[in-house]
């Protein structure tokens, strides 16, 4: 496992624990009612998610800078793929509570998001200062 692979899953372990201790004290607190006993499983998907498909566009790249893109493009399919069939099946099993799970599922997605953006872009850069 490489060097930047490691900084990313440590990364990517602390920002789930922030995010999980921030959703804890507002579930507990202001958004009671919203609660949901699923809302750690999605946490821990999105961040499984996240972690893999970071992983693999890691390993093309520095496989080949050509792959770059490919991996990208490939893990934003495969990860909408998977977070599409969860919603979907979670609605069929339980849809009593589809408003606070669906918001719940995106506003964790658009953090991961972020994350991931802000560490692909660092990735990047620093490639391309070892290019040079």
């Amino acid at each position: 496992m490489s060097v930047a692979s490691r900084k990313f899953i440590f990364k990517i372990s602390l920002f789930t624990l922030i995010v999980f201790v921030i959703a804890s004290i507002l579930f507990s607190t202001v958004l009671k009612t919203w609660f949901l006993p699923s809302y750690p499983y999605q946490l821990l998907l999105i961040a499984s998610v996240t972690t893999i498909g970071h992983l693999i566009i890691i390993n093309a790249s520095e496989q080949n800078s050509r792959k770059f893109s490919t991996a990208f493009l490939a893990s934003v399919t495969l990860k909408l793929m998977i977070y599409l069939t969860f919603l979907l099946v979670f609605l069929l099993i339980d849809h009593s509570k589809v408003i606070p799970f669906v918001l719940t599922f995106i506003i964790f997605y658009v953090l991961f998001t972020v994350f991931e953006v802000i560490e692909v872009l660092n990735f990047i850069k620093k490639q391309s200062k070892k290019s040079l």
